[in-house]
């Protein structure tokens, strides 16, 4: 559905061989997109400049380097940066109160690393991404309605001027 647009995702995960099977799946499904990947959340807020479309976060990016930010302390940060990009989080955990608690700090949703990730991941990609251009076409839309309200309002004023010359 979406494989023709181009969209900057950034994956942020400590486990080397899982951002590459991520990656992998990524180019194969998106295959125009610019795909950034990061071992820490530290090099990830560190280097993402440009808004990304999609930012995929592990949630235990501290399981590796006990004193590394966790995936909520990265989601904070890249919140205050990229507010409106959706964060989706990604988990060996299946603990739906860790699911919740990353949805209350605004991720927009949460996968279990598992067999039907990749399945899943493509479901919701395809959904992140639609809305994304349902609200780019919203504010072209906006953007444009409020034009056309000027330029009426600046026509009806000069027929106004027209029509009654200078008896105004």
């Amino acid at each position: 559905m979406y494989t023709e647009n181009e969209f900057k995702i950034s994956l942020i995960d400590d486990e080397p061989d899982y951002l590459e099977k991520l990656k992998s799946f990524l180019i194969s499904h998106y295959p125009k997109s610019q795909i950034s990947i990061y071992n820490s959340g530290e090099e990830a807020i560190a280097n993402i400049f440009e808004q990304p479309d999609l930012i995929i976060l592990d949630y235990q990016l501290d399981s590796i380097n006990p004193v590394a930010m966790n995936g909520i302390q990265v989601l904070q940060k890249l919140k205050q940066k990229f507010a409106e990009t959706p964060v989706v989080f990604i988990s060996l955990s299946e603990n739906p109160e860790i699911a919740a608690h990353t949805i209350k700090f605004g991720a927009y949703d949460y996968l279990v690393k598992g067999e039907h990730t990749f399945q899943k991941a493509e479901i919701l990609l395809n959904n992140i991404f639609s809305h994304g251009t349902i609200r780019k076409n919203l504010k072209s839309q906006k953007f444009f309605n409020r034009l056309l309200v000027l330029l009426l309002v600046g026509l009806f004023v000069w027929i106004l001027i027209m029509a009654f010359g200078g008896s105004l």
